[in-house]
């Protein structure tokens, strides 16, 4: 009588997909410092190339609106040496455009919102009384307010266009005042990934990350971030960091 056999199969139980809050992050890694002083105006754009071997660095003036103008490009290596070019390279242009959209790459329903608004703000915390608030004699607010105070207070307070980021309730950008660049501060994580991400500028200035469900954690070790930008393969992201005037910082994390 033959035996019957019994053939068991071993399945492997699924790997929970990563998230945001638990990815390890290294410590951020000095590529090299720019210098914008000598490459005229302030970075606009950062791009990596599909081998992840060089960046092409935009670089813009602003007019007295703050409207940028008079892009120049640039081709970064890993040591960071800026060499001019003559425009951005169709893989930049390319990269630019999904790495700044409104949307995360295949994930419409992970977006940005974008709201604009007017605000009245006050530039310095001057006194409400006029001359007799810096040491008059009266206690009547009123009298003693001369022309030049009045005067002095109507520059202080000034109308702001503020256009803020938000998503999953998190801000991941504001610009006051300031033409609204795409992708400066923040950075979608490439297709293809297992849970869309986007790497942005937090409101206290470091690198964060955040997932599609809202898990979120910020790099310690950075400051002043501007232009996130995933690396093709989704492995790392880098990012500039201003150190002082006309200079920028180039770093890279790991991530795992």
């Amino acid at each position: 009588m033959l035996t019957p056999l019994v053939v068991y199969l071993l399945v492997a139980a699924p790997q929970a997909a990563p998230d945001a809050k638990s990815l390890q992050v290294s410590e951020p890694q000095l590529v090299g410092t720019i210098d914008t002083g000598k490459l005229k105006g302030e970075p606009t754009q950062l791009a990596w190339s599909p081998d992840g071997s060089t960046f092409c660095l935009q670089t813009s003036e602003r007019d007295e609106q703050a409207m940028i103008k008079n892009p120049r490009y640039f081709l970064l290596d890993q040591a960071a040496k800026p060499q001019p070019s003559s425009g951005a390279p169709d893989w930049a242009a390319e990269y630019w455009r999904w790495k700044a959209d409104k949307s995360a790459p295949g994930a419409d329903s992970f977006s940005i919102d974008v709201k604009r608004e007017d605000k009245t703000a006050t530039t310095t915390a001057a006194p409400m009384g006029g001359s007799l608030a810096r040491g008059g004699a009266t206690g009547d607010p009123n009298i003693g307010t001369t022309a030049e105070d009045v005067a002095t207070r109507a520059i202080q307070m000034q109308r702001l266009q503020v256009i803020t980021l938000t998503l999953r309730n998190e801000i991941v950008g504001e610009f006051v005042n300031q033409q609204f660049i795409p992708g400066y501060t923040f950075g979608w994580a490439p297709r293809g990934e297992s849970v869309p991400m986007i790497a942005y500028r937090t409101t206290t200035g470091r690198l964060g990350i955040m997932d599609e469900r809202g898990r979120k954690q910020e790099v310690n070790a950075t400051r002043d971030v501007v232009l996130p930008a995933w690396s093709p393969d989704g492995s790392k992201i880098a990012f500039l960091q201003k150190t002082g005037k006309n200079k920028y910082s180039l770093s890279v994390v790991t991530l795992k």
